[in-house]
């Protein structure tokens, strides 16, 4: 009985996965051919998307979502802080301080949940990079290509194998060069890959780093705990019952610049020959490793506590 209602879930689920990205897609169309400009095309298609995988997980109440108590506060704090961004570069016409949304990678789930739980205004304005045969797939092709994300060309379809296409990368960096400076953000997965062993965080790939340390990147992190439970890795659709728990935090807020001048104040040897992207790498994963295991931790104010220690690292950076 209980494989059965398992496998009613995941029918279900996937049933309204499938019909809301019809419709969404459908729509994408409509919006592509109106007289907008290309930014505002992007926009509400990717709000589209949004509401479209909201739907699927409102219809789907087996799938339990539980933010951080905190959830809506970080963001609040998070967006005040980068409307005085804005500001700044409308006034003084400073080049803009982009924001870079860190998130783990353990399933499909980690870009549905994370895309449905991502406050409306910092939907409009996030981009991401996605590995290019999903381009190439049908539904999703549209999706890709509507919203503006990046694709990422390998030469190599080997798991675990992240080599890049040098030329045909070149054009594409270009294109987050040019969305990065029109003041756009970008949300990606540092581990460059899908987790095996989602309790140990993976090392973060250096690429992503060195982006922030160029731009002097503010950082926030989007942690998740058991969306492997309800996609599994290999499952090609998810929806099994189960609990996930999810919270943010702040990272960097003065800057990834300041966050490594502050790591290397604290002279650890072992960081003393490391490149800035480097620090950057290892101190982010370190403290992702600690969100994570917070959200494993079921007493109350456990993430609260671990808030509190983020936003002291924050100042000091």
């Amino acid at each position: 009985m209980g494989a059965f209602l398992s496998q009613l879930a995941r029918t279900v689920y996937g049933v309204s996965l499938a019909l809301n990205m019809l419709w969404t897609t459908s729509l994408m169309h409509v919006v592509n051919i109106l007289p907008m400009a290309k930014a505002w095309k992007q926009g509400a298609c990717l709000v589209l998307v949004q509401l479209a995988w909201r739907i699927a997980l409102m219809v789907s109440p087996w799938i339990k979502c539980q933010g951080d108590d905190d959830y809506a506060e970080q963001w609040g704090l998070v967006l005040s802080l980068m409307a005085e961004v804005d500001a700044e570069t409308a006034t003084d016409g400073k080049p803009p301080r982009p924001l870079f949304i860190l998130a783990n990678h353990t399933s499909f789930l980690d870009t549905v949940l994370g895309v449905a739980k991502l406050p409306v205004q910092v939907m409009w304005r996030v981009r991401t990079y996605m590995a290019s045969h999903l381009f190439s797939l049908p539904i999703l092709c549209t999706i890709c290509k509507s919203v503006g994300h990046f694709p990422v060309y390998f030469n190599s379809d080997k798991p675990g194998v992240f080599k890049v296409d040098a030329e045909k990368m070149e054009a594409v960096e270009q294109q987050v060069d040019n969305h990065l400076k029109s003041g756009g953000w970008l949300c990606f997965f540092p581990e460059g890959q899908m987790n095996k062993t989602p309790d140990t965080i993976l090392p973060f790939r250096f690429g992503g780093m060195k982006r922030a340390l160029e731009y002097d990147a503010r950082l926030v992190m989007l942690v998740f705990r058991g969306n492997e439970k309800v996609w599994p890795l290999k499952a090609q659709v998810g929806g099994f019952p189960g609990s996930v728990r999810y919270s943010l935090r702040t990272l960097a807020m003065d800057g990834a610049k300041a966050f490594v001048d502050m790591a290397r104040s604290e002279a650890n040897p072992e960081e003393k020959d490391l490149a800035d992207h480097e620090i950057l790498a290892r101190r982010a994963q370190e403290l992702m490793q600690a969100q994570y295991d917070a959200l494993g931790d079921e007493r109350t104010g456990s993430l609260g506590s671990l808030s509190s220690r983020l936003k002291g690292d924050s100042k000091k950076d």
